[in-house]
């Protein structure tokens, strides 16, 4: 006897949970709703203590970027490293800013390209270590020059998080090495491009503490990256790199001219 299973795709009624149970507690929350004081005693984390609550933003920050970088995955097609480089690389934006942290990013990635003929065919356990330290002197040569020069912006440098540097470094360094340098750039301007996004909608005021008024969105988020799964996997960019040069059209055979007829003269 065969039992039918019934595709994911057909039985959507878990999707749906996902998507209308945290949606409907945040509606419960409106204030004019008998529900709402309630719901806003319960599902809340807005009255944690202030240490508290920065760690709490953080927390709710990381899996609603992952959304972000679903979409730009999933539905634009785009490649970005990975799922965590591009939100660790937000994280750095948010540290020392946007401008900064791309500066920061173009001198390590010029440093790696730099450096490619040392790495080519290096083991990861002896690759890794020397990205590593080439990250951690693009942080502390700033430093040095900062004795000198005296200029802030180069103490704000050492901010950024040495580990997601290495990372994002590394990612760069492995397609740099396998592929070459034009592979390389695509996908990791995909992972800085959805980083700066991630970035800029945290950055919008109130936006983080919001998150922990409404904790649910947190249920909300995981029924919205299943849809992104099942319905919008366009991969609307797939196969598509601008730093690649454009294939040249294969030229057209010459047309064949055809053979004089001979013509036979009657004599």
């Amino acid at each position: 006897m065969t039992t039918a299973t019934t595709s994911p795709r057909e039985r959507p009624a878990l999707l749906v949970a996902l998507v209308a149970a945290p949606l409907l507690v945040a509606l419960g929350k409106l204030p004019f709703l008998p529900t709402a004081p309630w719901l806003e005693r319960v599902f809340t984390l807005a009255d944690l203590s202030p240490r508290l609550q920065h760690h709490a933003e953080h927390m709710m920050f990381v899996p609603l970027s992952a959304l972000v970088v679903c979409l730009f995955r999933l539905t634009l097609g785009v490649p970005v490293l990975s799922l965590f480089r591009p939100i660790l690389t937000a994280v750095a934006f948010q540290v020392i800013g946007i401008p900064l942290g791309l500066a920061v990013l173009v001198a390590a990635m010029a440093g790696v390209v730099l450096v490619k003929p040392l790495l080519e065919g290096s083991h990861y356990y002896v690759r890794v270590p020397l990205v590593l330290s080439l990250a951690a002197a693009c942080l502390v040569v700033p430093l040095g020059l900062d004795r000198w020069l005296h200029l802030e912006v180069l103490r704000e440098i050492a901010y950024f998080p040495l580990i997601n540097l290495a990372l994002m470094c590394e990612g760069f360094t492995k397609i740099l090495n396998d592929k070459g340098l034009r592979a390389a750039l695509w996908p990791t301007t995909g992972a800085v491009v959805s980083a700066v996004v991630i970035a800029l909608l945290a950055a919008i005021p109130g936006a983080l503490r919001l998150t922990l008024r409404f904790p649910e969105v947190l249920v909300l988020q995981a029924g919205l990256v299943l849809a992104i799964g099942r319905y919008l996997d366009l991969q609307l960019l797939a196969g598509w790199n601008p730093f690649l040069p454009r294939p040249v059209p294969a030229a057209a055979p010459a047309p064949v001219e055809a053979a004089p007829r001979l013509q036979a003269v009657a004599e």
